[in-house]
């Protein structure tokens, strides 16, 4: 089938399409034309429809246009592209094709194989509250990017193009009133400073208000904010010789995350011993271990403060006459009112610091000298220095036991914590003529990173935990090759080794290596179309597990690895009024990385290693159309099919699931098997092979139109539409429980002259209620230190499954005034 599939991908590749959603000014001229968009994907200036390469690019009228704030809202418009985060602003996890991962963010050193590049410079953190005024441009580009762009980049890379000086004076500010008591305002300063010399500041204050109601404290969550200034300095003395000077500087402000817990008394699949029943003090007969189905968003109750009334907002499951033994195995005082571990809903505050805090600032050095008849050296540096604080309530719910023995330090199944963050990285290169029909590329790479973690409790605001780092070097080349005028053919590759240490494992270093070539064909045809195909291999970085995964004897991770196929077909239409563009590929993923789950026995948050779990395919289809119907209509749409699925793999939880509750003898390769008990659990089966890959939806549609109607005296009426699709996610490997469906409905009607602009918008108009995303979990209180457990010996008494969730943002609409002075 998949065969099939390839072929008749290539048939048709001559009618597929890829975005661009720059197009043409409305104006009285009869001749409609698309107007060029140059990207830098290749890390070079092209035109995006000559570029050998899957690209989306976004300027700065469609970021506008399509009320871009984030990378949710590239993801929406850009086919391949799924973005997701389960804790708000602290953790993000682009997916590039399929090939995701559900660590990425939450455990040090576990990357989603898709990274971030602020103006070609390498960014290992978060872009979520990166000012969307200051980009000249975004571009996603897909594939491996190893050879060129260097680490983490397995599934492809994301380019913010920000924008620079300006030879003349230009300055403008920016004005939002929203629901939810949102609002933004912004404003630049640009022009020249002296001779050769231009520059840029910037200043954002933005707030998001928050929509749910945290029904123990009854206050609102999810409200985000962020104040964010910097600057930049364009040197260009000659036509020789230029430099870039970067400083930018975030502080972001966020509160309770909006997120919930499903209960594991709502488990409808999988019957057998890791489920509630079989622990005495649940009350509940439910035999299921697992949820089969969306998860539908639930009720925010969370202890991120005293409860409001004084009664326990109580979870299905667990009882409010429960007592528990503490860590010591001694019963505690039946208080339910009093702060002990004993009771389940103690109504105390459960978090020593809740939501997010971070400081970051960024330095940003970028130039390059031509000299000798045409060679050029370039420089990218940067360097980035971030203190972040996050907290939230682990469990997800109004449970709350205290730990008595360490009582005044945390709450068990509390996370609250922080990291100081300093990275650097460093790029040099030599580049030969590039009007010859050889040209070349040499260069090398240095990348370091120092991050120190921290514990925040009440009695202790910072404890050091643990000092972790990593540092990678490279030596990258590439040879381009015309060897006709209409032919091209491009080698590039890069060797790179890198070593990750964490102060807290019993095995502190790990030491990788790796080469990642890449082998491009570029054909033009007539007409401006080009036709190319690609040949490449990935490569996402291995890791450490800590503590936690030596103590399983995983101490650490694997790289994973792929070889990638990919054919493109870009094209003009109709006279290049409009833009079509194609790509069709094929992945072969090794030693995939996935995670296995291990509770705390300390107390303390669920621990997660992440474990090279088998290998997988994606097969794939990327087709996109913009342009332009007349002088006043414009439009595009985009569609992205994914087939990311499992060749081979072995699962300890498939096990449990399938078996009945048995649990996974890795060494033997058998386990106990109690399908018997549980008609409904066997075969018992580790295997994962044919499922989907987590996190990876298989469709993605988009589309937009724009009206424009010129007025008299120069001003300009305006309409936009805009309309995502994203198909489910699954949770994990086991394809049972998912995101649901997301359809998103934007627009924005407004009218302006040359220096002014003032329109209305709104977001998520059909208030689409869909989970951004879910992760199975623990049922606290259950662990068998702190209860009885009624389940054989022989079964796995772990505790039971539940899922929690996070709240998607509700309609939102607003008024936006642009001044141009």
């Amino acid at each position: 089938m998949k065969k099939f599939i390839l072929y008749a991908g290539a048939a048709v590749v001559a009618l597929s399409f890829q975005t661009v959603p720059a197009f043409a000014q409305t104006g009285d001229d009869t001749e409609l034309k698309q107007e060029t968009i140059t990207i830098t994907a290749r890390k070079k200036e092209e035109g995006l429809l000559d570029a050998p390469v899957a690209v989306s690019a976004f300027d700065q009228r469609a970021i506008e246009n399509l009320n871009i704030e984030s990378v949710d809202d590239i993801a929406r418009f850009t086919s391949g592209l799924s973005f997701s985060k389960a804790f708000g602003r602290s953790t993000e996890r682009p997916v590039i094709r399929g090939q995701s991962n559900v660590l990425a963010g939450v455990q040090f050193g576990v990357e989603s194989g898709t990274a971030y590049f602020i103006d070609g410079i390498y960014y290992n953190g978060s872009v979520s509250s990166l000012d969307p005024n200051d980009l000249e441009r975004v571009e996603v580009i897909k594939g491996p990017q190893s050879a060129l762009y260097g680490r983490n980049t397995y599934a492809g890379a994301i380019n913010f193009v920000t924008r620079g000086g300006t030879d003349e004076f230009d300055a403008g500010a920016k004005v939002k009133f929203a629901t939810n008591e949102s609002h933004e305002a912004a404003v630049f300063v640009s022009g020249p400073i002296v001779p050769g010399l231009t520059g840029r500041i910037n200043y954002r204050d933005f707030k998001y208000g928050g929509e749910y109601t945290n029904a123990v404290t009854g206050t609102t969550v999810g409200d985000e904010s962020t104040v964010s200034y910097g600057g930049v300095l364009d040197w260009e003395p000659t036509d020789y010789f230029n430099l870039r000077l970067r400083v930018q500087r975030n502080e972001d402000r966020d509160g309770t995350l909006p997120i919930f817990l499903q209960s594991a008394a709502d488990n409808n699949c999988s019957p057998g011993y890791r489920s509630l029943n079989y622990w005495s003090l649940s009350g509940s007969t439910n035999t299921n271990q697992y949820y089969c189905g969306v998860i539908r968003p639930g009720q925010v109750a969370l202890n991120t403060g005293p409860d409001r009334d004084g009664v326990p907002n109580l979870v299905r499951g667990v009882l409010p006459t429960t007592v528990f033994n503490n860590f010591l195995g001694i019963p505690a005082p039946p208080f339910i009112n009093q702060p002990f571990l004993g009771r389940g809903y103690a109504l105390t505050d459960g978090t020593a610091f809740d939501g997010l805090e971070r400081e970051t600032t960024n330095i940003m050095l970028s130039g390059s000298y031509e000299f000798a008849g045409g060679y050029e050296i370039r420089l990218l540096a940067g360097t980035r220095d971030e203190t972040e604080k996050t907290g939230y309530d682990s469990d997800h719910s109004s449970v709350n036991l205290v730990n008595t023995v360490n009582f005044g330090d945390e709450p068990f199944f509390a996370n609250t914590g922080g990291e100081e963050v300093k990275d650097t990285s460093i790029e040099l290169k030599l580049l030969s003529p590039q009007d010859k029909p050889v040209r070349w590329t040499v260069g090398g790479y240095y990348y370091d990173r120092d991050e120190q973690n921290f514990d925040i409790t009440f009695a202790r605001p910072r404890v050091n935990t643990s000092k972790i780092t990593v540092e990678s070097q490279a030596v990258f080349g590439l040879v381009e090759w015309d060897v006709t005028p209409q032919l091209t053919t491009t080698f590039e590759g890069r060797y790179a080794e890198e070593t990750k240490t964490d102060s807290s494992s019993t095995v502190p270093t790990a030491e990788f290596e790796n080469f990642t070539p890449r082998l491009t064909l570029d054909y033009k045809l007539d007409g401006g179309r080009t036709v190319y195909g690609v040949l490449s291999q990935g490569v996402k970085p291995g890791g450490l597990n800590g503590s936690a995964g030596a103590s399983v004897g995983q101490p650490t991770y694997d790289q994973e690895t792929s070889n990638n196929f990919e054919i493109g077909y870009k094209s003009p239409l109709f006279g290049g009024n409009w833009a079509l563009t194609s790509a069709l590929y094929f992945t072969e993923a090794k030693d995939v990385q996935l995670t296995t789950a291990l509770p705390n026995p300390q107390g303390g948050a669920l621990t997660s290693i992440a474990t090279n779990q088998g290998s997988g395919e994606v097969l794939g289809i990327e087709l996109d159309l913009n342009g332009r119907f007349n002088n006043n209509w414009s439009g595009g749409a985009s569609y992205a099919w994914t087939d990311a699925t499992f060749t081979e793999g072995c699962d300890p939880d498939e096990w449990t699931l399938t078996s009945g509750g048995g649990n996974y003898n890795q060494a033997t390769n058998v386990g106990t098997d109690f399908s018997s008990l549980f008609p409904g659990a066997g075969p018992a089966s580790c295997d994962i092979s044919g499922n989907r890959f987590p996190l990876t939806s298989e469709h993605q549609a988009s589309g937009f139109v724009r009206y424009e109607h010129p007025l008299s005296d120069d001003g300009l009426f305006f309409a936009t539409a805009n309309l995502s699709y994203e198909s489910s996610k699954f949770v994990q490997v086991h394809n049972r429980a998912e995101t649901g469906d997301a359809t998103l409905l934007g627009a924005r009607v407004g009218f302006g002259r040359d220096n002014w602009t003032l329109s209305a918008y709104g977001t998520n108009i059909l208030d689409e209620d869909s989970v951004t995303m879910a992760t199975r979990w623990l049922m606290t209180p259950y662990f068998t230190f702190a209860t009885r457990n009624v389940a054989p010996t022989t079964a796995n008494r772990s505790a039971p499954r539940a899922f929690f969730g996070s709240l998607r943002q509700g309609p939102q609409f607003g008024l936006e005034l642009k001044l141009d002075f």
